[in-house]
């Protein structure tokens, strides 16, 4: 429950408040055409960001269903078109090679999850993959600028990234329309925002 995440946030010296959806940026739906893409809160190059936001676009799934492979890479794109997503990765104008700029993607990939074994591909090699299944790759500008982390429990909605304002937003209803391990996943996204020097400071959005 949403009390329960505020507890565990609290217990890693977090700040975090649980907000009604009326009370943040207007909720968008997601759509089909929407990317299933990262958390970060920095502008895309892509203009489809009605789409559910998670820890590295498909790589949240990956990471939390311990799929480490690329041909288990490619069934969750399939299945993340199935249920209504496009499948996504990104990376930034500064990384060598760009996708590295995911810092979810780095962080899993040097082994610094916890319980999450690293994956055996590169970047440019899940990137590949990820555009051989139909998914997408966007480029995002400029640098982490995150006040707060979104968690958003609000189904079938999200927030589309504001590069003059911008938040992490974790879709966590997301976790439900893929069976994912909610505990693992949210200590992995508290984790990612810790490594990456970003705000401790969550609001969780409810229903009105």
């Amino acid at each position: 429950t949403p009390e329960d995440v505020v507890g565990v946030l609290k217990g890693r010296g977090w700040e975090a408040e649980i907000v009604e959806e009326s009370s943040v940026a207007p909720l968008i739906k997601t759509s089909p055409q929407g990317l299933m893409k990262c958390v970060d809160g920095r502008p895309s190059d892509h203009p489809a960001m009605d789409g559910p936001k998670s820890l590295g676009g498909v790589y949240a799934i990956a990471t939390n269903r311990g799929v480490t492979d690329i041909e288990g890479l490619k069934k969750i794109c399939e299945e993340v078109k199935e249920k209504g997503s496009v499948p996504s990765c990104h990376g930034d104008e500064h990384a060598h090679p760009a996708p590295m700029g995911c810092g979810f993607f780095k962080l899993w990939s040097q082994s610094k999850l916890d319980g999450i074994p690293a994956p055996q591909f590169d970047s440019e090699e899940g990137k590949a993959a990820i555009m051989e299944a139909g998914g997408v790759y966007e480029c995002l500008a400029g640098k982490h600028e995150e006040k707060v982390v979104y968690i958003n429990f609000v189904e079938g909605t999200t927030l589309a990234p504001n590069g003059d304002d911008q938040a992490f937003v974790v879709d966590a209803w997301m976790t439900g329309t893929y069976n994912l391990d909610v505990p693992k996943y949210l200590v992995a996204a508290a984790s990612t925002v810790e490594q990456l020097g970003g705000p401790l400071k969550a609001k969780l959005i409810v229903p009105n």
